[in-house]
């Protein structure tokens, strides 16, 4: 079983598993909506995720003062965490170019922009001592959990759709199904700002510091909830494939009332991401098997 957990636990810290679950989220929406994208588009969000992921854990290792498990391993890492921002991003420049037209690269920019700022502290002010406090936009309060959440329904939710062309949905069903998607990764973020409930500044404003904990959860439930109600009107996705989203919905449910603050960072960014690849394997089971 330890074997097993020091697997898990080197697939969660060294963002492969985060970056395996930015596929499966983008196999889903291919999935439900019976796309047809090519296969270096997988490859692709795959780049992108483990490139943006790995930059924001290597600057945040030089300026957090608590060092959390996954903090303590890149300290020990730092040199293969350099080399998957370098490699990933080169990985993820040259499938870019390679699947995406210019338009869609120009529209891509935006989100490319705020992986690299997210955690790079560019943005100052000047205090009392008149000194410059750099911050980066995770600082800014109340956008924190939208900037990701926006990111990912881009490149997992309407960036599949594009690639395959508007022909056989209309826009009504787009923002649909993205918003479907932009309402379930703001749900599975919430539990990680209450994670960093001891690392975020009080100004930041993060949902479970305006609300606490418990409330916080109850907002996640909520806004799976409204997914589920999106997912009601969306007449492109088959029943099979809204069965099985329903299904991924419920042990999503599930993994977020055993959310505390405490729990430990295998919790969080192991089972919690996990959600994306059960979304994925609850789908597929439901489109070939019912």
């Amino acid at each position: 079983m330890s074997v097993i957990t020091d697997i898990f636990r080197l697939l969660v810290f060294s963002n492969f598993w985060i970056s395996i679950g930015a596929v499966a989220y983008s196999m889903v929406t291919v999935l439900q909506l019976d796309l047809d994208v090519p296969v270096e588009f997988y490859w692709f969000v795959g780049c992108c995720t483990l490139c943006s992921y790995s930059l924001q854990r290597f600057i945040q290792f030089s300026y957090l003062k608590k060092q959390s498990a996954r903090q303590k391993w890149l300290g020990g890492n730092r040199l293969y965490v350099g080399g998957a921002v370098l490699f990933s991003g080169l990985g993820g420049v040259i499938l870019g170019l390679t699947v995406l037209t210019a338009f869609q690269i120009l529209c891509f920019v935006p989100v490319a922009l705020i992986s690299l700022f997210y955690s790079t502290r560019v943005l100052g002010k000047t205090s009392a001592s008149k000194t410059k406090e750099k911050k980066s936009l995770r600082d800014v309060p109340g956008i924190k959990i939208f900037m990701v959440a926006i990111s990912w329904s881009f490149l997992c939710g309407l960036m599949p759709i594009w690639l395959s062309g508007f022909s056989s949905i209309n826009v009504g069903q787009v923002i649909l199904v993205c918003t479907e998607k932009l309402f379930f990764i703001v749900a599975i973020t919430i539990p990680f700002d209450i994670r960093d409930l001891r690392h975020d500044k009080e100004s930041n404003s993060t949902i479970p510091q305006v609300f606490g904990v418990k409330k916080s959860i109850y907002i996640a439930i909520g806004l799976l909830v409204f997914g589920s109600f999106c997912l009601l009107f969306t007449s492109s996705v088959s029943a099979e494939a809204a069965t099985g989203l329903m299904l991924s919905y419920a042990a999503t449910l599930i993994l977020l009332l055993f959310v505390e603050e405490d729990k430990p960072e295998l919790y969080f960014s192991g089972f919690i991401d996990a959600t994306m690849v059960l979304q994925l394997l609850f789908v597929w089971g439901a489109i070939n098997l019912l």
